[in-house]
């Protein structure tokens, strides 16, 4: 459990307890706003933990019902695995410094918001297996694993480390190399300065489950609750004083009204998914303020 004074605001204003991936009402930006104050109400009063977030997501999808590839249970089995590692990271002892933006909130937020573009997605292209869904899971849990709290000083060099942290995983549940080679590709296409890059070689062409619109899903589903209305000011004032505590100054900017406008300015949605969830929406209407 969390006392950031910045990310409390958010839960305070939530009066009632949330309901997780509930898509009873049929609406999926309800479902991802609901969701969404669930983990922030949670972050504030008791973390329910990244291992139940993993098997809800996993249910949601209904990954265990159908389509199942060996490839696809080892991922679920290695998502679940560094899930459980990184909870008891977090709560031992030895505890290492948790960033105040890049940390089980944010790898819960993504992990939510990319299993519903997931769901999404596959309403209007079906995949063959369950694989590249489980590959998301677990890319989601794991983009930002051991993050810094720092900025990168060169090309993926943070997400990279992100990567060689789940290596070892990998490797310990014979994960086809075409697949670790998949994961390591989107990982490290995660750098916020090679997203224009990465929408690029997707412009014009129709979504399928490849690697490609992977990277774009991941990014973003990595920035969609930044752009939010409700969340996303309360998150830019997290980041900036993760950076400042690292002595980074563009800490300084970030937070303000000018730096929350250039980055909206520099956010791109490409997805169907990201439409449907009121992401392109939300952009433009603080936008034309």
């Amino acid at each position: 459990m969390q006392n950031d004074s910045d990310l409390k605001q958010v839960s305070s204003n939530i009066k009632v307890q949330p309901l997780y991936l509930d898509r009873r009402l049929g609406d999926w930006r309800l479902c991802l706003d609901d969701s969404l104050r669930f983990l922030f109400h949670a972050w504030q009063t008791g973390w329910v933990g990244l291992p139940a977030l993993i098997e809800s997501c996993i249910n949601f999808l209904k990954l265990n019902e159908q389509g199942q590839t060996q490839t696809s249970v080892k991922l679920l089995a290695v998502a679940q695995q560094v899930a459980v590692q990184i909870e008891a990271d977090c709560n031992s002892n030895f505890k290492k410094y948790e960033p105040q933006y890049h940390n089980r909130l944010h790898f819960a937020c993504v992990l939510t918001t990319l299993t519903l573009q997931i769901a999404i997605e596959s309403e209007r292209c079906q995949p063959e297996d369950s694989t590249w869904p489980a590959a998301l899971i677990l890319i989601a849990l794991t983009h930002d694993l051991n993050h810094t709290g720092r900025v990168n000083q060169f090309s993926s060099e943070i997400e990279q480390l992100s990567f060689n942290a789940l290596h070892p995983y990998l490797q310990e549940h014979d994960i086809p190399i075409k697949w670790v080679e998949r994961i390591q590709h989107v990982i490290l296409l995660s750098d916020f300065l090679l997203v224009k890059e990465n929408h690029n070689r997707i412009a014009g062409v129709q979504f399928s489950w490849n690697i490609d619109w992977a990277v774009v899903l991941l990014n973003e589903s990595d920035i969609m609750i930044s752009v939010s209305e409700e969340f996303g000011p309360g998150l830019g004032l997290a980041l900036a004083k993760e950076w400042k505590k690292n002595a980074l100054s563009i800490g300084d900017f970030i937070g303000t009204q000018e730096g929350r406008k250039g980055f909206l300015k520099n956010t791109i949605f490409s997805s169907d998914s990201a439409i449907v969830l009121g992401a392109v929406e939300a952009q433009k209407r603080q936008l034309n303020l």
